[in-house]
């Protein structure tokens, strides 16, 4: 069940994002009717966009957005917006592997070493403008498509709001609380989940009523998914990426604001291997990284973060199951939440 919608929506993305640059694509996302330039050309600067698109991803967004949509009775109709929450997330990770200096992203080297900042930087903004040309190409009624314009317009001010507070607090002696980094997360990770719960409920036929409401669980969704994603960095490792690359990059996780709340004193003591880990980089760091794993661990903030994350996906289930009549979509939903975080 699960599959087949990822099957479905990997198929959406390639239509919206072809292998090969053709006329037509070039003509509907730029509106120039007869589009001047050779083909081969757009390919080379779109070429670091598709690479990292190629490497996969959890896709968990678009696949929210499809059960959204099924929720309020509306089946595939949310299908062919499912890149506009994709394709942003992807561009986001372009430029944040460029703001955090980054080496690795889904298995292989970050898309600005490969391409260089320049090429990388220009793909990543082409992620975040290019999917609202298939707001603009639906059949969906002109009020519905101005929501989804507000909708996408202001999730995508709040994701750049967080990751500006992610930037500053990794870049200053500044040590945020436990309910600031919350709201980091809602902006920088829960903005893209609530897109995909609103979007896919106006484009089901829903309410804004309900696209709030559903919007509002899966934010809060999302700020799970992050703080399960720092547990996980700290631990084994997530997938494509190095096993305690936040402590290269200096990012006080949860865990980290955890520890320090309860540690004051190790201050000092994990800002030297923040520094050093750092200057040394993800390869050579191995030592910096695991005695700094070791100390958070050692206080029980890995454990605390964990449970304040499955606190955070309990509330979402509940929502869900006390608002949307129980049906397939709302099975996977809970299912998503559920299995997350093992």
């Amino acid at each position: 069940m699960y599959n087949d919608r990822l099957q479905k929506i990997e198929k959406q993305l390639r239509n919206a994002f072809p292998v090969k640059i053709n006329y037509d694509w070039v003509t509907t996302i730029s509106g120039q009717i007869d589009p001047i330039g050779k083909m081969e050309e757009y390919d080379a600067f779109c070429e670091p966009a598709r690479e990292l698109l190629n490497r996969g991803g959890k896709r968990w967004r678009p696949v929210l957005m499809l059960l959204s949509c099924e929720l309020v009775g509306g089946g595939n109709s949310a299908l062919k917006l499912t890149p506009l929450v994709e394709f942003p997330h992807n561009g986001s990770l372009v430029i944040d592997d460029i703001e955090d200096k980054s080496e690795w992203r889904r298995g292989g080297k970050a898309v600005h070493l490969i391409y260089g900042d320049d090429f990388a930087i220009n793909a990543g903004n082409l992620l975040y403008y290019l999917p609202t040309s298939l707001i603009d190409s639906s059949n969906l009624k002109e009020s519905q498509k101005l929501l989804l314009y507000k909708y996408y317009s202001e999730n995508m001010r709040r994701l750049h709001l967080g990751q500006g507070f992610d930037i500053l607090w990794h870049n200053s002696p500044i040590i945020p609380e436990p309910a600031e980094y919350e709201q980091m997360c809602r902006f920088k990770t829960g903005a893209l989940a609530r897109l995909a719960a609103q979007a896919g409920v106006i484009a089901g036929g829903g309410s804004p009523e309900e696209a709030e409401l559903l919007g509002s669980v899966c934010e809060n969704m999302g700020v799970g998914f992050q703080i399960m994603d720092d547990v996980i960095n700290l631990t084994e490792g997530n997938p494509g990426k190095g096993r305690g690359d936040d402590i290269v990059e200096g990012k006080k996780s949860l865990p980290v604001i955890y520890h320090l709340k309860k540690n004051p004193e190790d201050l000092s003591k994990l800002e030297a291997l923040f520094k050093s880990a750092k200057e040394k980089g993800f390869e050579k760091a191995a030592a910096e990284i695991n005695e700094a794993i070791n100390l958070i661990t050692s206080s029980g903030a890995l454990k605390e973060a964990k449970t304040r994350a499955q606190e955070l996906l309990d509330i979402s289930s509940k929502t869900i199951s006390d608002n949307f009549k129980k049906s397939e979509a709302s099975d996977l939903i809970i299912y998503m939440l559920q299995n997350f975080i093992k």
